[in-house]
């Protein structure tokens, strides 16, 4: 049976889709923009442009599959996108696999986005469907890899939002692994992983790292949440999105997201990837 991937064209998506393959599988992606797609995917991936939030249309290309990534893009409407595609494939004989967000904010009262994700798991648990839910803490390849390492090259500062807490950053590429290897055993069915990297790292630590692998003085700059809020309201992000980041930072800023899972281990059979190996592989150019 195949496995259909909803999400593959985002941070995440195409390193799912990779792990798919690399398991001998050919996976069916999803999207609403198969031009858009096709560049980050494997040649091996079926790609079908389908919008995601037709009832008909998730249908008829989820009749023949056993699983089906639940993965959609950061946004407003999130969570009534998600219950769409949950109340479409109520009726098939499929497992859903869910990737959620940090697992300390998944609660009604916890920040945007991160309640939208409570309101997904609770009817999806809820619901009778077969499920497995992943619940990967703060990415590297998104808050380094898409916030830091640019202000680095930019201004040669790191803008520190949480003071002296850390974070256990989670590589993209294992959550793809775990997501990959939920989608294709039934050894996970009802549970719900937690997914982070082996330790919590500050970001003082990551500066101290960035300046000794490019020789380059690297400052660490305090700022606050709301400094976060601000800047990005002044950029035209929208108000829910940077109040969103705002409460993250917030939840950061507290140690809340330094707690260490096994989950990665435990599904991998091996231990999760460091910070200083992410930086040692996507280092090239910021000392230029």
């Amino acid at each position: 049976m195949t496995v259909a991937v909803i999400g593959a064209a985002g941070t995440i998506g195409p390193r799912i889709v990779e792990s798919l393959v690399a398991r001998g599988e050919r996976p069916r992606v999803l999207t609403r923009d198969a031009d858009r797609a096709k560049p980050l995917l494997p040649a091996e991936a079926e790609i079908r442009q389908v919008d995601i939030g037709d009832h008909d249309q998730i249908i008829a290309a989820c009749s023949e599959v056993s699983s089906v990534l639940l993965l959609t893009a950061h946004s407003h409407d999130m969570a009534d996108l998600q219950l769409r595609i949950v109340r479409a494939l109520r009726r098939l004989d499929v497992s859903i696999v869910k990737v959620s967000g940090t697992s300390s904010a998944i609660t009604p009262q916890g920040p945007y986005a991160c309640r939208a994700h409570w309101e997904v798991e609770t009817v999806l648990r809820d619901s009778g469907q077969p499920y497995v839910i992943l619940r990967p803490n703060a990415f590297m390849q998104t808050l380094i890899g898409q916030i830091l390492l640019p202000s680095v090259r930019a201004t040669g500062t790191v803008p520190n939002p949480i003071a002296g807490a850390g974070i256990s950053f989670i590589d993209g590429r294992d959550i793809g692994e775990c997501a990959a290897i939920a989608l294709t055993t039934d050894d996970w069915a009802g549970r719900t992983l937690v997914l982070t990297g082996p330790r919590p790292v500050t970001y003082a630590e990551i500066t101290a790292v960035i300046g000794e692998r490019t020789g380059r003085k690297v400052e660490l700059q305090d700022i606050t949440p709301a400094d976060v809020r601000i800047m990005m309201s002044g950029r035209g992000t929208p108000l829910w999105e940077a109040e969103h980041f705002e409460e993250m930072y917030e939840m950061f800023r507290r140690g809340e997201s330094e707690f260490v899972s096994g989950d990665v281990e435990l599904m991998t059979g091996r231990p999760p990837r460091t910070v200083e190996d992410y930086l040692a592989e996507t280092l090239d150019g910021v000392a230029s």
